[in-house]
């Protein structure tokens, strides 16, 4: 068996020039079949290899001159593809395949070749071939170009490198779904199995999907869109409903793999044109390039039903915390989404109890008597008595809550929006003023207690120009007036190291960790170094956070606030948890600032 977490099985068919309804395939049909199984640091792959060699027999009964290369490092998999391009000329069909390990970081893409390693994320150009760059090299030669990568592989290399970079977290799971992007006038793309099942790799010789593939594609007459409907049934089928290939199509044409048709059937064709369907992909690719569990809700909401609704639906899922083992019941997993705090869950004992179910002592934990007084509150308000709090649960006692993330609305890294991809999806308006306001910024963004907080990651940054920006932004730097503000926001900065500026200062001998700028700053009016503190935006200070020993004025002008901590000596900060402030000058710069909007 293969667990689809970094599952990158993806077919594209790209027509890189516009072609006649009535246009016949005039030049030839060339494949590269790629199988890699012999991986150095990465085990063995049997399967891939066995896989590659049958697809490549396959496409040769169907017209296609397919060169096969099996087990080949990063700089034969880059002769491979170089040699496979000086081949085709733009009246040709180019068929690319490739099974074996894939990966994905940082939303790119990459097929890995048999000698990677991978210690650090660095190592990933040189060892990798990035799947974007292919598709773009061999588009640009070809009048179709259909890729097939297998790569639906648990690749221990790239789940270790995920792990290091972004922290064990389930989000692992959703990587392989990295949109692909290409310059065509349509696109299909097909996943052996939807994100977080197992592809099985069969009792026979290959898996169900290839097998599928292999009976299906060149059905007499069939159009591929068809063909793969087919694929589907047969792999849920063979796995009894374990492994579901996914489909996302914007195909604004046909192709037939069948060449024993007549040319005039074997037609490259245009399809009747449905605009709901074609919103509805261009909605689902939207949100597949934002891929949060905000942008998935908001999706569903708009399209609850149909294929890419159950894709959907499937990629949210993702997104819940791993249940405790024997405790994997989906409302148990739901409640484990909202991320309740002590105090939201004392705070529903109290409403239980204030409505006559009787939840015990409100300490903020969740007993059997607690769940006793939710299941039967839900059952007295219509909704299903699982004893686990939801959504609407919640909002029945009078609390507001935030599914997946409490509150987290984007990426847990900071990371490059399109504004255009929230259009017709997202509801929020200030989301889209943040989205919109300095685009090329990283950010991380989400809402707590009515506010909306976008830590922005701007390369070295005075507190200064952040607040420049964040005034161009319709916002300001942000004003931290309870000890719950402060630890979501340093929730939002914590995620992402890179927000962070480190070093060592040999004066104090300590290890800093300098983070966002926000909107404390000090009337020079005050007394020296803890008098006359506010908020930029007028509000008193009433709560602080001081690291400790600050602020301590440690040079003439240290009047503005940033979230700091250090450790003596030489030390490593990456695990440091940061959430206290220090004060700063106007000459000091971060990396980062939490940008506030009402």
């Amino acid at each position: 068996m293969r667990i689809c977490l970094v599952c990158l099985s993806v077919l594209v068919l790209a027509f890189t020039a516009p072609l006649d309804a009535t246009a016949t395939e005039t030049g030839k049909r060339l494949a590269l079949v790629i199988g890699n199984g012999q991986y150095e640091a990465a085990g063995t792959l049997p399967n891939a290899v066995r896989d590659a060699r049958e697809f490549g027999a396959f496409l040769s009964t169907r017209g296609f001159d397919a060169d096969m290369v099996i087990d080949a490092d990063r700089s034969h998999l880059a002769e491979a593809v170089s040699r496979f391009v000086r081949k085709i000329n733009n009246d040709d069909v180019a068929l690319f395949y490739f099974a074996g390990h894939g990966m994905q970081l940082r939303g790119e893409n990459y097929l890995v070749g048999t000698d990677a390693r991978l210690a650090s994320e660095f190592d990933v150009a040189a060892e990798t071939l990035a799947l974007a760059d292919v598709i773009a090299t061999i588009e640009k030669k070809s009048k179709i170009a259909l890729f097939f990568l297998d790569a639906c592989r648990n690749n221990p290399l790239a789940n270790r490198l995920n792990q290091e970079i972004e922290g064990t977290t389930r989000s692992i799971a959703t990587r392989g779904l990295a949109p692909v992007e290409t310059e065509s006038a349509g696109t299909m793309v097909a996943f052996a199995a939807a994100p977080g099942q197992v592809a099985s790799d069969g009792s026979g010789k290959n898996s169900p999907f290839t097998t599928a593939l292999i009976s299906h594609l060149a059905g007499p007459g069939l159009e591929i869109g068809t063909a793969f409907k087919r694929v589907i049934r047969d792999v849920r089928k063979a796995t009894d409903g374990k492994q579901s290939p996914q489909i996302l199509s914007s195909l604004s044409l046909e192709f037939y793999f069948d060449p024993s048709l007549p040319k005039e059937e074997r037609a490259v064709s245009t399809p009747a044109i449905d605009p709901e369907a074609i919103e509805i992909e261009a909605d689902f690719r939207k949100a597949l390039r934002i891929n949060t569990p905000r942008i998935w809700g908001l999706f569903l909401k708009k399209h609850p039903t149909g294929e890419q609704a159950i894709l959907a639906r499937q990629l949210l899922s993702q997104f819940l915390p791993v249940p405790a083992p024997g405790s994997g019941t989906n409302a148990e997993i739901r409640e484990s989404g909202l991320g309740l705090s002590r105090t939201q869950r004392h705070d529903i004992q109290v409403a239980l109890t204030g409505r006559g179910f009787a939840a015990g002592t409100p300490d903020g934990a969740f007993g059997q008597q607690t769940r006793r007084a939710l299941t039967d509150y839900q059952a007295s308000i219509g909704v299903a008595r699982s004893g686990y709090v939801d959504e609407d649960t919640a909002k029945s006692l009078g609390m507001s809550v935030q599914a997946y993330g409490n509150g987290l609305y984007s990426s847990p890294l900071a990371r490059v929006y399109n504004p255009k991809d929230f259009e017709g999806l997202e509801t929020d308006p200030r989301v889209l003023k943040a989205i919109a306001c300095n685009p090329y910024y990283e950010r991380t963004y989400g809402s707590f207690n009515g506010h909306l907080y976008v830590l922005m990651r701007a390369g070295l940054i005075t507190r200064k120009s952040a607040a420049s920006v964040s005034k161009q932004c319709g916002g300001y730097l942000a004003t931290i007036t309870s000890d719950a503000e402060n630890s979501f926001i340093a929730s939002l900065l914590n995620k992402d190291q890179r927000l962070f500026l480190t070093g060592y200062d040999p004066r104090g001998h300590v290890s800093y960790k300098m983070g966002a700028w926000v909107g404390l700053i000090q009337d020079p009016s005050g007394k020296e170094p803890r008098g006359g503190w506010k908020w930029e935006n007028g509000e008193p200070m009433t709560y602080s956070k001081w690291f400790r020993d600050m602020p301590n004025e440690d040079k003439p002008g240290d009047d503005y606030g940033m979230y700091y901590a250090h450790r003596q000596g030489k030390a490593d900060t990456k695990t440091q948890y940061v959430d206290t402030w220090d004060d700063m000058g106007e000459s000091d710069g971060g990396y980062s600032f939490v940008l506030e909007l009402e």
